[in-house]
């Protein structure tokens, strides 16, 4: 009766941290996380075929059947550095975002209900952007003296901040002697979003709103909605020691951001896109694992997202500009070492496809998601049979875009790169 207490008390604390720190720009595959939980971060981010944690929900609910009663706790210190090139052709202007500094929790519980079945739930920072310019001296802005005739949009300091936490519950079971699991996920999300410095967006060059609403583009504090999806997943044996597994994420339709409702096309609507993702997973030795996923992010879902930049239509509008972000494909590749000192060692490579096409790129000052490559590693430190101490690194070397800033042949170049360290403690029951 004493552990069921501690661990509905452990549940409950770790709700009201998330909800106060909904995931914080991770902008690695598009703006989605490169994986989820500490020991998938590590291997590339793969959790398709292989479940090692409270957290595998957030990659396949089958990945929890049966699984051991267990909590997981996490943090990650994330750090993207983005920069921004304008080129003018009668001068350079370069300016690097500031805030590159995110500490991103995470929570897993599992409780099993017998051999075969085990709920449980998780709560991810799914994805999000950032950036923070600051109002450096802009030479292309009209000439008044004001302060707001600085920055990268003549509007002082410049910047987007969305955040997107997930709250999912699971249930999974195994089937056909434990040879086959199937996991399903009600998903509740919480999205907050607030962007300042960019009503230059709302008006032409003649002061003529370019926007369905004007007041309501930039510079209206936090706004926040909820949403709702559903995922499922199933992994099955297909022979010794080789597991494939697969997931489907259905959109996650979300409240209207009303506060932005002249920035984001159709009328204020941001969802977060369905996915799909297939995985195998093979004991290579009995210490030695490998891992492979494919993993789609369908930006079409979502016209704020997917729309071009270039659609002339007002600002949003049903069909207005949008960052012009193409579905994109993720390959993911881990393997993992375990030793007989309760030591478990894992690298891994993850590749992303590139949203942001170079016609873009002006939009994407503010969203400059263009990171392709993330190489990984991490470990596991057990102690005694109830206790893991778990680490993971990634680093996503730099990346860029370039394409037209205006219409007066200026262009710009994104470009990014991040850091990414995690550290996690697990106690299974």
């Amino acid at each position: 009766m004493e552990a069921r207490s501690i661990r509905r008390s452990l549940v409950t604390i770790a709700v009201g941290l998330a909800m106060g720190s909904a995931g914080v720009a991770h902008a690695t595959n598009g703006y989605f996380a490169h994986g989820y939980g500490t020991k998938a971060k590590g291997m590339g981010g793969v959790g398709m075929a292989i479940s090692q944690d409270a957290y595998a929900p957030a990659i396949n609910p089958a990945g929890i059947a049966g699984m051991e009663t267990r909590i997981d706790g996490s943090l990650a210190y994330f750090r993207p550095e983005r920069s921004l090139t304008i080129d003018s052709g009668k001068g350079t202007m370069s300016v690097d975002s500031d805030s590159n500094n995110f500490f991103i929790p995470s929570f897993g519980y599992v409780q099993q209900i017998d051999a075969t079945r085990s709920w449980g739930i998780a709560l991810m920072g799914n994805g999000g952007l950032n950036t923070d310019y600051p109002a450096i001296e802009n030479p292309g802005c009209p000439a008044p003296p004001q302060s707001a005739g600085n920055g990268v949009f003549c509007g002082g300091a410049a910047g987007v901040n969305l955040e997107q936490l997930a709250i999912i519950p699971t249930y999974a079971q195994q089937f056909a002697d434990g040879q086959v699991s199937v996991g399903v996920s009600p998903i509740i999300s919480y999205q907050r979003f607030k962007a300042k410095g960019i009503g230059a967006f709302a008006f032409d060059e003649q002061g003529n709103p370019t926007s369905v609403s004007p007041q309501h583009v930039s510079d209206n504090g936090t706004d926040a909605t909820w949403g709702y999806g559903a995922q499922i997943g199933f992994k099955a044996e297909v022979a010794d020691g080789v597991t494939v597994g697969g997931s489907y994420r259905s959109k996650i339709r979300n409240s209207d951001f009303d506060d932005y409702r002249g920035l984001f096309a159709g009328g204020g609507s941001f969802d977060i896109p369905s996915t799909v993702g297939l995985g195998v997973s093979a004991e290579v030795t009995p210490s030695v694992t490998v891992s492979a996923d494919y993993f789609r992010i369908n930006y079409s879902d979502v016209d704020a997202i997917s729309n071009p930049s270039t659609n002339q239509a007002p600002l949003g509008s049903d069909n207005g500009p949008g960052f012009g972000w193409r579905d994109i494909n993720v390959f993911k590749l881990g393997a993992q070492f375990e030793t007989d000192t309760d030591w478990t060692w894992r690298v891994g490579y993850n590749r992303g496809q590139n949203p942001i096409r170079s016609r873009d790129v002006a939009f994407n000052v503010l969203a400059p998601g263009v990171i392709e490559h993330h190489f990984t590693a991490g470990f596991t430190k057990s102690f005694g049979s109830q206790h893991e101490l778990n680490f993971a690194a990634m680093y996503a070397p730099s990346n860029s875009v370039t394409g037209p800033f205006d219409d007066q042949g200026t262009t710009a170049k994104i470009e990014m790169k991040q850091y990414e360290l995690e550290v996690g403690y697990a106690y299974r029951f």
